[in-house]
């Protein structure tokens, strides 16, 4: 590692010790959630970061959860709270070796983020980052964002039950606020992972950062049945794999793109020592297109996502802990290059992971898409994907994570040419304050 890294790195640890000695221990957990209703991490993660029950019907409650002693500046028609909302995420990539591009580096930033999430008033909760991603201490570079911004509000109905709206712009992943997905509104590995099934399309996929829209849910028959329906702009084209052919010859024309519709349902089981979920998800819409510069006027693609999840957690004592989470589906671009072309992929992708004492954890994921009707002439005329992973992961304390992880990606195309494999090796350090 070079001189740098080891700079940087000591200085991270050095970090992590001066705020476990300087914090209380019930406040190792400190992100603005956990300050908010006064309990630890684990309240709301089974195994941080992934969601536990508790931590899902949170963020269904627009984050209104509190303490009972919180407190809050009640002033001039305003409701804030004395702590502020604000917390900070710092991962860094000590190692990483990619096979397929030789390349290797020793000391990269991999995000700074800070995020402003809290309670707004009883009935309302905010979240929003703003990230700067890829920052390399040799040669710096790196990429500022913000992915997310959330409103949320809720109504109680009763016996835990309620009804909210969230307002979003970013991923489309993160519009619904139960479990979105299989689980994949937070996740125990880094990079490499994202399901293949989701970062997918022609002309759209649910990883793509340029949605907007709202979406009605709520949380019925004692907290067990879950329900929502959104309106959502769709995506840019950059976010599907149009984006190939020579920059300047495509544009997303955001201003009349139609909307689209989003809709979720789920059941969510609590059990004796953990919860299991399954659920359904669909997602219709349109993308409107324009092809510059190659005489195609401006067209639509009709879009049309389907996925069912499953996800469980157990704990087994205190010691010993489970989950596992399933997704399976896939989807359908219909008039993709302006002649009525078709193009469809399906696939799944599962993860299960295991802790002991909150501390040591091992994590396995398979990944696996499968392109249909795909020509040659394609931008890219891919056959299939797939992906494994593992990784272990070592938590000293509640909010600091440091992961050796090592994923092996398979690429056959329909062409003929030769399968291309992808092999990346990564250790990283992530703290959360």
């Amino acid at each position: 590692m070079k001189t740098k890294g080891f700079i940087v790195l000591a200085a991270a640890v050095l970090t992590i010790a001066l705020f476990s000695f300087l914090m209380p221990h019930e406040s190792q957990a400190v992100p603005s959630y956990a300050r908010q209703v006064k309990k630890p991490c684990t309240a709301c993660h089974t195994m941080w970061a992934n969601l536990n029950q508790y931590g899902r019907q949170f963020k269904v409650k627009a984050y209104t959860d509190v303490s009972q002693d919180w407190e809050m500046i009640n002033k001039d028609n305003m409701n804030l709270p004395v702590i502020a909302p604000f917390s900070t995420r710092v991962i860094y990539e000590g190692l990483v070796r990619d096979s397929q591009s030789q390349a290797s580096s020793s000391s990269d930033v991999g995000q700074v983020a800070i995020f402003m999430a809290a309670r707004v008033f009883d009935y309302a909760g905010v979240f929003t980052s703003a990230e700067a991603d890829g920052f390399s201490v040799d040669s710096g570079g790196g990429t500022f964002t913000i992915p997310t911004v959330k409103m949320a509000f809720q109504y109680p109905l009763g016996e835990g039950n309620t009804l909210g709206l969230v307002a979003f712009a970013g991923l489309a992943t993160a519009a619904d606020p139960f479990n979105s997905l299989g689980g994949r509104d937070r996740d125990l590995i880094y990079d490499d992972g994202l399901p293949f099934i989701l970062n997918t399309g022609w002309t759209f996929n649910f990883w793509g950062a340029h949605n907007q829209g709202a979406v009605l849910h709520g949380y019925f028959l004692g907290n067990r049945l879950y329900a929502a329906y959104g309106m959502m702009r769709g995506g840019e084209i950059t976010d599907g794999s149009l984006a190939s052919p020579p920059a300047g010859t495509l544009s997303n024309n955001d201003s009349t793109d139609p909307f689209d519709m989003y809709s979720r349902v789920a059941w969510d089981q609590k059990l004796s020592n953990g919860a299991v979920t399954f659920g359904l998800v669909n997602y219709y819409g349109t993308q409107r297109i324009t092809m510059l510069g190659t005489g195609v006027p401006l067209y639509d693609s009709k879009v049309t996502r389907t996925y069912v999840d499953l996800s469980l957690e157990q704990n087994y004592g205190e010691d010993h802990m489970v989950e596992l989470q399933a997704l399976y589906g896939g989807g359908n671009d219909k008039n993709v290059f302006g002649n009525g072309e078709e193009r469809k992929f399906d696939g799944w992708y599962a993860q299960a992971d295991y802790y002991y004492d909150r501390t040591i954890g091992v994590i396995g994921v398979l990944n696996y898409v499968k392109y249909k009707d795909v020509a040659v002439g394609d931008p890219t005329p891919i056959d299939k994907n797939y992906q494994w992973i593992v990784g272990v992961n070592y938590l000293p304390w509640l909010n600091t994570k440091i992961t050796l992880q090592y994923s092996d990606t398979m690429t056959t195309n329909i062409n003929g040419t030769s399968p291309t494999a992808d092999r990346i090796t990564r250790m990283i350090l992530e703290m959360l304050f």
